[in-house]
């Protein structure tokens, strides 16, 4: 599978793609656009990103009888 990743600034709500070489085989090709999560995030405390995040790990019963 031929991947391409770029980040791109909007301007005015458009884009412009310039592909690769690697890409002119093609006659088409399927785009997906995601938003870009800011840099300038506020960074978490400990005691923040335990709240946060407390509970999102399952915990895994014990197996019986594999030792």
């Amino acid at each position: 599978m031929l991947a391409l990743r770029q980040i791109h600034s909007t301007q005015h709500n458009f884009v412009t793609i310039q592909l690769p070489e690697s890409f002119t085989q093609y006659d088409s090709v399927e785009i997906i656009i995601l938003p870009v999560e800011t840099l300038h995030k506020k960074q978490l405390t400990t005691q923040e990103f335990l709240a946060r995040f407390a509970g999102a790990i399952p915990e895994f019963p014990a197996v019986v009888g594999l030792v």
